[in-house]
């Protein structure tokens, strides 16, 4: 689905997704967990325009025996330093104006990224009903 770079828009897509997963039947452990990184992935993404931003973000949610795979793509730009900086074992500086609320979504999911052919960014996270934190 593609949500437009606004707010409001990340509240709406927010509903659309909690509102898909009830009908998926998805535990509400992992609802919680998805309505939040749902919400942090979109927030960066509106965070870190680009000089090519995208008119819409892309948000991807798929279920596949209760757990949930997210993805958001957009324009990139920049941001896959501000990503790898969150990856590194100590996580962001202490002066850091960025990159705690990835530190959230790993401490709920699995999470990575990947540079599309296109040359957008694509970061995902898995949530599963088994796995409650990230791998480094």
């Amino acid at each position: 689905m593609g949500v437009a770079p606004d707010r409001e828009a990340v509240r709406q897509a927010r509903r659309t997704v909690t509102a898909l997963m009830a009908r998926w039947a998805i535990g509400d452990d992992e609802v919680f967990r998805v309505e939040l990184i749902v919400s942090e992935l979109l927030t960066n993404a509106l965070q870190h325009p680009t000089p090519a931003h995208c008119a819409e973000i892309g948000l991807s949610v798929t279920e596949a025996g209760g757990s949930v795979l997210i993805e958001v793509e957009d324009a990139g730009g920049e941001a896959e330093a501000l990503l790898a900086a969150c990856r590194a074992a100590d996580g962001p500086g202490d002066d850091a104006e960025h990159g705690r609320g990835l530190l959230l979504v790993e401490s709920l999911a699995i999470w990575g990224w990947r540079r599309l052919p296109s040359g957008h960014l694509a970061v995902w996270a898995y949530v599963s009903r088994t796995e409650r934190r990230g791998a480094r």
